[in-house]
């Protein structure tokens, strides 16, 4: 399974990734509709870019009340299906990090765009990569 990883060492504040995902999830430029956002350290001196982790116990999965949140078939990380969706933010409360947002009464999540992070290739600095479970690890 894959998994984003965010590089505080790396990280800008820029906030182009933000911008590339909101603009592929909501089609406009919102950094706060992305589905990833860069926590500001102490006097903006470290930015941590904070991505969905993709879990293998996923709270958002199993708190689901309509089974709108399932594992993709390709990737098997948790996905949400927005034509099942009500809106309840069941999952949001359950997620520890806070990467799952209610927009527009639908449940969003970052979904490694179908392997693809647009994310990861549209930041200057390389502070996102999407790595294996056994890098992940490190």
């Amino acid at each position: 399974m894959p998994y984003l990883v965010g590089h505080f060492d790396r990280c800008t504040g820029c906030a182009i990734c933000q911008l590339v995902c909101s603009a592929r999830v909501h089609g406009g430029y919102n950094p706060r509709r992305g589905n990833l956002f860069i926590q500001m350290g102490p006097e903006n001196r470290v930015n941590l870019p904070v991505v969905c982790h993709q879990c293998d116990n996923a709270f958002c999965l199993r708190v689901c009340p309509t089974g709108a949140i399932s594992r993709s078939a390709d990737l098997s990380i948790p996905v949400v299906d927005r034509e099942v969706c009500i809106g309840c933010g069941q999952c949001a409360d359950a997620c520890p990090i806070g990467m799952i947002r209610i927009w527009e009464k639908k449940a969003y999540k970052c979904d490694l765009c179908g392997g693809a992070p647009e994310c990861v290739a549209a930041c200057p600095a390389d502070a996102l990569s999407l790595v294996k479970e056994t890098e992940a690890a490190r």
